[in-house]
């Protein structure tokens, strides 16, 4: 829940940010989620992510320079499969 209060509380500004490679991309609407892992971890191909204790779904995200894009057209153009880590 902390991190779901994380990225409302910061969204649409400042916005709450992930890294993967050299990309950075920013959370604008989640939800919560079932599942458990290594926080950081995707664990579902619908960017289900673990946070340890529970898990979070990204619904919208925007890339740097980028439109926002809902989870499905987000995943088209930039790929995150299950096991990725994000930082």
């Amino acid at each position: 829940r902390m991190v779901l209060r994380h990225i409302h509380g910061l969204s649409p500004f400042p916005g709450a940010w992930f890294g993967h490679g050299e990309e950075r991309i920013k959370v604008l609407r989640a939800e919560l989620a079932r599942g458990a892992g290594a926080p950081g971890t995707v664990i579902g191909d619908d960017l289900t992510i673990a946070c340890g204790d529970g898990a979070v779904r990204l619904l919208t995200l925007q890339r740097a320079g980028k439109s926002a894009a809902d989870a499905a057209a987000f995943l088209r153009g930039y790929p995150l499969p299950a096991g990725t880590r994000l930082a």
